[in-house]
Formats: C-alpha cells, sequence, structure tokens
C-alpha cells in the first residue's frame, strides 16, 4: 500500500512542538490541508473511535499504553484505518505515540517527522508530559526496549523514553528518506533558514512556505529547558504546586498536580 496522495502527516513524540506547528501548516495551507486537531489516532484524543483506536494504538491510558511501543501491523490494523481515518474527511494529522510504527504511517502517509532535543523536552511546564513519558517507559519495558528491572526514578525514566523512542524514530526517517524538522531551528533560525527548513516534502508543496515562516518566527517561544542546581520545574503561569516542585520532584507529586491543574482548568479558575 502506498501513501495516498496529499494524506500528510507530521510524526513526533509529545512535547515537542507539534500543538504549536501544525496549526500554522494547516492555516497556510489555501484549504489544502483539512488539518484534525490533536492526535486523530490517539484514543485519549479522539473519544468518537477511543475503543476501537485503544486496540491497536497508545497514549497514557492504562487500557492501551502498551500500544506505544507496538510495531505489529497486518489485517486488523489496516481494518481501524479503514474505518476511522478513511471516513474522516481530513487529510493532515499529527502523531506522537507511535515511535515504533513510522514505516506502517509512511505507506499511508505522505510524512515529515519532527524532532526535539531531549534537554528541551524535559522538564516539561505541564505536570502531566511527566505521566505521558512515564507511559511510554513502561510500554517500552513491556516490549523488551529498556530494561524493566532497573526501576530509575520517574525524571530518568522519562529522558531515556524520550532518547530511545527519537532515536528510534531517526533511524527509520534515515532509512526511509523522510524529511525531518528540528524544533531547535524553527525556534532560533533566521526567517529565511526557517523557510528554507521547512522547504521540503509535503510542506513545500502544500504549505505557502514564506507565510508559514513569518507566523512561526512571529509566535515562537524557544526556551531550552535545561535545570540548573536547586532550580524548580517550570511551571504554568500563576500555578503553585504544593509542595514546591523541586530537583526532587516525585511521580506522586506530579500525578497530583497535573489532576489538580486539570481540573481547575475544567471549572475556570485558577489552581
Amino acid at each position: 500500500m502506498g501513501s495516498t496522495p496529499d494524506h500528510v502527516m507530521v510524526l513526533s513524540l509529545p512535547n515537542s512542538g507539534t500543538d504549536w506547528l501544525c496549526p500554522i501548516l494547516a492555516k497556510h495551507s489555501g484549504g489544502r490541508l483539512r488539518y484534525f486537531d490533536k492526535e486523530y489516532f490517539n484514543p485519549i484524543t479522539n473519544w468518537k473511535h477511543t475503543d476501537v483506536l485503544a486496540l491497536a494504538f497508545g497514549c497514557e491510558l492504562v487500557t492501551c499504553y502498551k500500544n506505544i511501543a507496538a510495531s505489529w501491523s497486518g489485517p486488523q490494523l489496516d481494518a481501524i484505518y479503514r474505518a476511522t481515518w478513511e471516513r474522516s474527511g481530513c487529510n493532515f494529522d499529527k502523531e506522537v505515540f507511535s515511535p515504533f510504527r513510522v514505516d506502517w504511517f509512511a505507506e499511508r502517509f505522505d510524512v515529515v517527522i519532527m524532532q526535539r532535543p531531549t534537554d528541551e523536552v524535559f522538564p516539561p511546564s505541564r505536570a502531566r508530559v511527566w505521566s505521558w513519558y512515564d507511559a511510554v517507559y513502561h510500554s517500552l519495558a513491556e516490549a523488551g526496549h529498556v530494561l524493566s528491572s532497573a526501576r530509575p526514578a520517574l525524571e530518568e525514566r522519562a529522558r531515556l523514553a524520550h532518547k530511545v523512542c527519537q532515536s528510534h524514530m531517526l533511524h527509520e526517517a534515515t532509512r526511509l528518506q523522510l524529511p525531518v524538522l528540528s524544533y531547535r531551528t524553527l525556534g532560533i533560525g533566521t526567517k529565511q533558514e526557517v523557510i528554507e527548513h521547512l522547504d521540503h516534502g509535503w510542506i513545500g508543496r502544500l504549505v505557502d512556505v514564506p507565510a508559514a515562516a513569518a507566523e512561526i518566527v512571529a509566535t515562537r517561544r524557544y526556551v531550552t529547558k535545561q535545570l540548573q542546581p536547586g532550580q524548580a520545574y517550570e511551571m504554568p503561569p500563576g500555578w503553585k504546586p504544593d509542595p514546591p516542585a523541586t530537583g526532587d520532584y516525585t511521580y506522586e507529586q506530579a500525578r497530583k498536580d497535573a489532576a489538580r491543574f486539570e481540573a481547575a482548568k475544567q471549572d475556570g479558575r485558577k489552581p
């Protein structure tokens, strides 16, 4: 099965900048890109198809986290694709929980990889990112990609999970000759450098690249995430963790803070 003409995909990992980039690309496509906002194949962001997607695709949900490191394909996966995406009316999406299915997506979509260095992914500005990468880590352990007996601390698990997944995705990008976008280049490059960086693959064909580059430069908030000794993890404006977040920020605290922050957002009040 070859890639469907003008069905396009950005493959990446969580907290890599795709929530920012993809709407810009769709906006400057002249209507050629019909974007599913968030990830279509993610069971937690596509409630219409949660149950069927969870049979093969993964996210942080306990019911399907093991699928994050899955690489199997075949008739069942193809049937899910036909019953969901082919009927969606969309032709552009992003996916951040399928690092071992790059080849499967490349057979059905024109794919671009988006990569962000580990030291710029962590520490995250959203506490729930820790839970995403903890799910990734445990999926990798279940699949035998990391040693499950080691039981490192949360931050080490998260960073290791990112490095393992991104290394594999970049290897696949080289093998399959897929374009790779760099969060760092988009974040600090001149407008001309951003234009040249974007002008490859389906982006160069379907997007008004100079207009997209101008908006990227105008809206970017490039930051490095490396934590200095004694520095607290960056949290959203107005967010006051209890107790204060430090370099010993634990999984339990991250889970508690994430739940409290999400509940506050739902209620329309400050945490």
